[in-house]
């Protein structure tokens, strides 16, 4: 056989290769798409509501309940490095709304392009950057089965398949290589769309991702639970609520403001607060109780988002809550005894539903 007989062949071969490497991964490829299809999907299509018979995406509407930044809201206590980025984000409606917007628009586009096979290796590389940015803002949660981790994890390993395998024939790719030979001739067109790589690039490529997925995997594991070289121990939990209270400030007649943010817990439900206590070495000096909290104005909760979607504190019929992520300053007004208190230091003490407490100290200066 000469060797131009073997180059042939070789070349058939290895694209005889590609094509079935290809067609083993298109339910991969499906079903990544189907994943990004379905969030862009269910915001800008199947969820509506009228305005003044003025048809709104409710998930897109910064002025109604459903929202999907208040997502973000939950997810703040447990962001990764980025939570500065992402608050800042939030505290800006016009920047919050861009990117929301921003995101939808990308998720569709690789929802839609990896299903139908376009332009799929680009699309899949997209689908990596994304699952990387959830887990950096909700890897962390999921109180059943670490649903946002094994997400994330698992669509950065399937894209990676999908960019070293690209789309066979059952693709636009393929149809736009034969309608375009010119374009298809192109050497950036496999890297970009669909086709054959040499051995040379699919090893190093395989390799790559292969370390990234490991790396990815392993290290977001042992950072979020601790639990690659040490006992399982989340970094922030997300079964039991936590509130963390600081800038107490007390007044001489008993009145009280802190601050108070919900930093653990699930977003699925809230942390009930029913009743506070102000305590000094000798005991509780000022208290309110359930039906006290439960009669606070709207105006004795001061929270850092004011949008009606996000994660907030208020009232409740005995008590008052907050939902994971809810930060607000907090007034407590006299007490029904008008305690006359001292200079000094005093605890106060929140106490939940479940039994819970947290506390947090302040003064009265001389």
């Amino acid at each position: 056989m000469s060797d131009v007989a073997r180059h042939d062949r070789g070349s058939t071969d290895w694209l005889g290769a590609f094509q079935l490497f290809a067609l083993a991964v298109v339910g991969v490829r499906f079903v990544q798409g189907f994943i990004f299809w379905g969030g862009a999907s269910r915001r800008m299509i199947y969820d509506w509501h009228e305005i003044d018979g003025v048809g709104h995406a409710v998930k897109l509407d910064i002025d109604a309940m459903g929202f999907v930044a208040d997502k973000m809201t939950h997810a703040l206590p447990g962001t990764l490095w980025i939570q500065d980025i992402l608050e800042w984000t939030l505290a800006n409606p016009d920047l919050l709304l861009a990117a929301v917007w921003g995101w939808t628009l990308a998720e569709l586009a690789v929802g839609i392009g990896l299903i139908a096979g376009v332009f799929t290796r680009s699309l899949a590389a997209v689908s990596i950057f994304l699952n990387l940015n959830l887990m950096l803002i909700f890897g962390w949660m999921g109180s059943t089965c670490l649903d946002e981790w094994t997400m994330a994890v698992s669509g950065v390993a399937l894209s990676g398949i999908v960019v070293i395998c690209g789309a066979g024939a059952f693709s636009l790719d393929a149809v736009i290589a034969r309608r375009m030979p010119g374009l298809a001739a192109w050497r950036w067109f496999p890297w970009l769309a669909s086709g054959p790589l040499s051995t040379g690039a699919v090893k190093r490529l395989s390799w790559s991702l292969a370390a990234i997925c490991v790396v990815f995997t392993v290290g977001s594991y042992h950072i979020l639970f601790g639990a690659v070289v040490s006992p399982l121990h989340s970094r922030v939990a997300y079964h039991t609520h936590h509130v963390t209270l600081s800038d107490v400030t007390i007044s001489a007649n008993g009145a009280v403001s802190f601050h108070a943010y919900v930093d653990a817990g699930p977003d699925t439900g809230e942390a009930y607060i029913v009743s506070a206590q102000l305590e000094s070495a000798g005991g509780t000096v000022a208290s309110w109780d359930g039906a006290m909290l439960a009669s606070l104005d709207e105006t004795a909760f001061d929270n850092r988002y004011p949008y009606v979607w996000a994660s907030r504190f208020g009232t409740e019929t005995v008590g008052f809550s907050g939902i994971t992520g809810a930060q607000a300053t907090v007034r407590l007004p006299t007490p029904t005894d008008a305690p006359n208190l001292a200079p000094g230091n005093y605890t106060l003490v929140l106490e939940a539903i479940n039994g819970q407490h947290w506390e947090a100290t302040g003064a009265i200066g001389d």
